[in-house]
């Protein structure tokens, strides 16, 4: 299998997913730091909770009462430390000109503000490029390598070779690259899992994980 061929397959089984599901480019910079170390489901539930106490947007967790924050989040996990980043990100994006400055930057030069912050590592940079700011990128994390090693579109769980992501990108579009990401976090969750549900998945049939194992 190739990836041209999962994102087919996983467009035929989700269809649109409007991927990432946040209302505004700065609930996209809340969740992708939510969602380090977690799973979706438990940035929701963090997510819900800050609106419920009037937090929507960076300049809310900057002047926000941290313990409420602290609590609010801690479905996400990690919530002593997610906290303190969300505002120095928060504090930072603010300082450099908001989301509007943000977008005016070139592709070099957002990549490099974003990956000099403090708890921004390289997927949580990724997705604020794409999903708040609109920049081509092809988010990896750890959906996206279980799902291509067990299908076999990469040999190790632990290296995506630049040469293929960067393939990614250029063959598809924005849009295309969304839903690709949403719908590997969606089978990762529904099928996919460090346990898999192999009978049910819709890749079962192309994937060579399944096909090692005699399926009931």
């Amino acid at each position: 299998m190739n990836f041209v061929r999962l994102n087919e397959i996983l467009n035929e089984h989700y269809g649109n997913l409007h991927w990432w599901p946040a209302e505004t480019p700065e609930e996209v910079v809340i969740g992708a730091i939510l969602t380090q170390n977690t799973s979706w489901r438990n940035v929701e539930k963090a997510i819900e909770n800050l609106k419920k106490i009037g937090i929507r947007n960076l300049s809310q967790i900057v002047n926000g009462d941290q313990e409420k924050i602290r609590e609010a989040i801690k479905p996400s996990g990690f919530y002593n430390q997610k906290t303190a980043r969300l505002i120095s990100v928060s504090r930072a994006i603010q300082s450099a000109g908001g989301i509007d400055s943000l977008r005016k930057m070139d592709d070099a030069s957002l990549s490099h503000f974003l990956s000099s912050l403090k708890g921004v590592g390289k997927e949580t940079e990724e997705s604020i490029m794409i999903y708040a700011l609109g920049r081509k990128k092809f988010v990896v994390d750890k959906y996206t390598m279980r799902i291509f090693s067990r299908t076999g579109i990469i040999q190790s769980e632990t290296i995506l070779p630049t040469e293929l992501k960067n393939e990614i990108e250029n063959r598809m579009s924005l849009e295309e690259l969304n839903n690709f990401h949403g719908a590997l976090v969606n089978l990762g969750k529904d099928f996919c899992k460090t346990k898999p549900v192999c009978v049910q998945c819709p890749v079962r049939n192309e994937c060579n994980y399944a096909k090692d194992f005699t399926l009931p």
